[in-house]
């Protein structure tokens, strides 16, 4: 990713649909200035939701190297899966 750039509100407004198009169709974001403040991000849907992933995928990753840290037992998934199943429909699960 290059530099993001930058636009003002007052120049944004009359050009998003163009500048959505823009961004949707894998352009570069834009910082959206109001006065010389940062307001907001333009970024097309498909980097979104690819930001969105990794972040559950970090947040994933955190969450088992603190339980690996901690100690705490772990599971295969499936089996974890299966115990829930177990758990909520009350009917032991096969081995």
């Amino acid at each position: 990713m290059s530099k993001i750039k930058s636009i003002g509100m007052a120049e944004a407004r009359p050009r998003l649909t163009q500048l959505v198009e823009e961004v949707n169709k894998g352009g570069e974001p834009y910082f959206i200035v109001s006065g010389s403040r940062m307001k907001a991000v333009l970024i097309g849907i498909d980097q979104y939701n690819d930001m969105i992933e990794r972040l559950e995928d970090l947040s994933d990753s955190v969450e088992l190297l603190q339980a690996k840290l901690d100690q705490e037992p772990t599971m295969p998934f499936q089996e974890h899966l299966e115990k829930l199943k177990e758990k909520t429909s009350g009917v032991p699960a096969r081995n």
